[in-house]
């Protein structure tokens, strides 16, 4: 797959995803938004502040790692790469991938107070994303990296990283058709 099919599908993802949080998510109330579809499943709530934390640790990193292949002329070339750390992050959020697995502390919100609105910073998030997938055309996605949120080392090449994003908060809104 080219990068820019990539990219094509990401924005089309996110648009449907945006979408569906503003026909089916933005309608519901707060209490709504609280109801836990089983007694140890997150709800909206959760999932919403769950994504907003990965989108405030990542949408930043990746807008710096864009300017940065702009600067080095690292234009598009060839088909987008996956780095083992990317399959593996994709392989967990695949929809079709029925296990949870277990997310660290800091991006964890079952049973916490959570901000007051956090649709309303998801739809922000993803609309920022939406500018930063445009922006990523101009880069190449396999030669642009992005830091690994709260390590020390290692990194996620900026093509693994969108499709990462995008196909999270598909699997974590999808479960609240």
């Amino acid at each position: 797959m080219t990068q820019n099919e990539l990219i094509d599908g990401l924005e089309a993802d996110l648009r449907r995803l945006l979408t569906h949080a503003r026909a089916h998510v933005a309608p519901r109330t707060s209490h709504d938004l609280q109801h836990r579809p089983a007694p140890e499943r997150w709800n909206t709530a959760e999932s919403l502040a769950h994504l907003n934390a990965f989108w405030a640790d990542y949408l930043p990193a990746i807008e710096r790692a864009i300017h940065k292949g702009k600067a080095r002329k690292w234009t598009p070339n060839g088909p987008v790469r996956y780095t083992a750390r990317g399959k593996r992050a994709l392989r967990r959020v695949d929809p079709a991938q029925p296990k949870a697995f277990k997310t660290a502390k800091r991006y964890n919100f079952f049973q916490k107070s959570i901000e007051p609105d956090p649709l309303k910073s998801f739809i922000i998030g993803a609309e920022k994303l939406q500018r930063l997938l445009l922006a990523a055309r101009a880069v190449d996605l396999n030669k642009t990296t992005v830091p690994k949120a709260h390590a020390w080392v290692g990194q996620y090449s900026l093509g693994n990283l969108l499709e990462w994003l995008v196909k999270h908060a598909q699997k974590h809104l999808g479960a609240f058709g």
